[in-house]
């Protein structure tokens, strides 16, 4: 039986509390005293050696730079400044304040081991007037073997970056947070923060298993997520100042309601994730993705992509142009658009002709907006402002096949874009009630789709500077054709009957002609429209039903949207076989209104004595 045992149960307890409270009261002194009694030449040299781990051995403390430990295991260094040189490129780091925790177990033994290094306003400076950074970034081994694995954690708030070039523009961005993690035992990291992304904030989480790596061609296998970051994610740090390039009048058009929309459908909300997996490689002028797996919403992907930089500028300054373009350009489109100048939107692409750009993916395992959805093949190839963009996809909704080829700068001429495509079995009924999840919400219930199966050629080219003059440019045919399917608003068989029946027009007695309520069931129904010089023709549409048949030709004037048609519509007689079936009610129709509001006007219909063969002859549509 040990001492302890031999005291009183009510004495024994109380020794036990006062032990504790004696380990405790020690390990909290050891906690705020022994980080103190370093000597300030250790902490420097352990401060230095982790920052040097963590930099590749670029950032060294100066020999003259004040270290203290005053609030337990922190050490503080207050505006701090280093310097030196990337590959003959000068750098200067200024930091507002460095705060490294320092581990307290290992103090026990005598070891000075720091856990968290924390970057207070990092501003960065880069200056490569010759592109020597640049070069060694790309001559940049991925296999280090000699330098040490990175340990414990670096916290970096609100840091800026500036990069001057040979053409001493200063490009760069502010308002990044980022925590980076060591990996034990690996040259992995885990990053998790905020990156500031245009006028707002985007949250990143994932890992890469070598960053070293990532900065050469051979690159490192990574995942990463990225979120719209919630207001509580940018806490401490000052919001990002608004862009120069992107007006007011760009902040919520049609256009960008429209994308908000679509966004929602897919599931790419400003809360929505995405996921990316893959081989990573960031080069000067390059960045690929290998073996990469992407999901958002209801979407997986699968593919390689590479995009690089052509060109003698630098690529930063390149890149830079490019942002500047794709900004300018949606700015002057959405104010005109906002403005409700559609016609004179500007299209403007050749901020395009630097990027070479070259996908190869696929879809599978995927939902839109609900239905199922598979792209066996979605390739794309961009070159000198040149593009052509491959898709084949089939689903729920029907399949697809599809080439768009775009010239961003056709010899200094304005942009030039082609269609050609098919769409086989889809189902029209399906795919209006999914496209009607992209349009604003209607202020009362929207009409029932068409329903029934499609097949659909196109064959489209344009060019213009705006889309008014690209609307004006359009050459090339549509066709299609619908089967075993119905249109609502109207039973034209019905209304055709009490024709048939002796119901008149145009009378005081019976008033003008209403058509009665129901949908218009057909066997098929074939269209094609040609374009030309501003004109769209309808050189065919014809519909087939049980007991009645319509004919429409007709044009619009596709520089003010006018349209104007002529058609019939008959009656059969259902006792005669369908080879022979005769008409017993003729009703020719008129189109006017534009493409925005058609209107539909009746003629006078033919029915009885008054439908001869000549009659009707005169009347029908070639």
């Amino acid at each position: 039986m040990t001492w302890i045992h031999k005291i009183r149960p009510k004495l024994r307890h109380i020794l036990v509390v006062a032990i504790a409270a004696v380990v405790v009261g020690a390990g909290t002194a050891a906690y705020w005293a022994l980080p103190s009694l370093v000597s300030e030449d250790r902490l420097r040299r352990a401060l230095t050696a982790h920052a040097a781990i963590w930099s590749g051995g670029e950032v060294h403390l100066p020999a003259d730079t004040a270290v203290s430990s005053v609030r337990g295991r922190v050490i503080t260094l207050e505006n701090a400044k280093f310097g030196g040189t990337f590959g003959g490129a000068e750098w200067q780091l200024g930091v507002a304040a460095i705060k490294a925790t320092v581990r307290v177990l290992p103090l026990l033994w005598g070891k000075l081991e720091i856990e968290t290094l924390t970057l207070e306003a990092p501003h960065l400076r880069l200056v490569d007037h010759d592109e020597s950074a640049m070069a060694a970034l790309r001559d940049l081994r991925a296999d280090k073997p000699d330098l040490p694995k990175p340990e414990g954690e670096v916290i970096v708030t609100n840091a800026s970056f500036v990069y001057e070039g040979s053409a001493g523009r200063r490009v760069g961005f502010d308002g990044m947070d980022l925590r980076i993690a060591a990996e034990p035992g690996s040259t992995a990291v885990l990053l998790s923060g905020t990156l500031p992304a245009g006028r707002g904030r985007l949250h990143v989480q994932g890992r890469l298993d070598d960053p070293v790596a990532v900065l050469s061609g051979s690159g490192s296998n990574a995942r990463l997520a990225l979120s719209g970051a919630a207001t509580a994610d940018d806490a401490g740090t000052p919001p990002p100042q608004p862009q120069p390039d992107m007006p007011g009048a760009a902040k919520e058009t049609p256009i960008i309601s429209g994308l908000r929309r679509i966004a929602a459908v897919v599931g790419l909300t400003g809360a929505g994730r995405i996921a990316i997996e893959g081989r990573v490689s960031a080069m000067p002028r390059t960045l690929g993705v290998a073996d990469a797996r992407v999901s958002f919403g209801g979407l997986l992907g699968e593919g390689d992509m590479t995009i690089a930089l052509t060109g003698q500028k630098p690529p930063v300054d390149q890149l830079d142009d490019v942002v500047r373009g794709a900004a300018a350009a949606w700015r002057d489109a959405a104010t005109s658009i906002a403005a409700g100048a559609w016609r004179d939107a500007p299209v403007t692409l050749d901020w395009l002709a630097p990027l070479e750009v070259t996908l190869a993916a696929r879809l599978r395992d995927s939902r839109l907006a609900g239905q199922s959805v598979e792209a066996r093949r979605i390739r794309l190839h961009a070159q000198d402002g040149r593009a052509r963009l491959e898709v084949a996809a089939a689903g729920d909704l029907g399949r697809l096949r599809g080439d768009l080829m775009l010239d961003a700068v056709p010899s200094g001429g304005p942009p030039q874009v082609a269609v050609n495509g098919r769409l086989e079995s889809v189902d029209m009924g399906a795919t209006g009630r999914t496209l009607l999840l992209l349009a604003p919400p209607p202020l009362v219930s929207p009409p029932p789709m068409p329903e029934g199966t499609l097949d659909a050629d196109i064959d489209l080219a344009t060019r213009g500077a705006t889309l008014g003059a690209m609307v004006t440019a359009l050459d090339g045919a549509i066709k299609a054709e619908a089967r075993d399917g119905s249109v609502a608003g109207a039973d034209l068989a019905m209304t055709l009957e009490g024709l048939a029946d002796g119901r008149k027009i145009m009378t005081e007695r019976d008033g003008p002609l209403i058509p009665s309520a129901g949908r218009t069931e057909f066997d098929t129904a074939e269209g094609r429209i040609d374009f030309g010089p501003g004109v769209a023709r309808i050189s065919m549409f014809r519909i087939r039903g049980g007991r009645y048949d319509i004919d429409m030709l007709g044009e619009a004037d596709l520089g003010i949207g006018a349209i104007r048609g002529d058609g019939q519509a008959r009656l059969l007689d259902d006792l005669a076989d369908d080879a022979d079936a005769s008409p017993i009610v003729d009703l020719p129709f008129g189109l006017g209104g534009t493409l925005a509001a058609p209107v539909v006007a009746a003629g006078v219909p033919r029915s009885g004595d008054e439908l001869t063969s000549g009659a009707a002859a005169e009347g029908e549509v070639e």
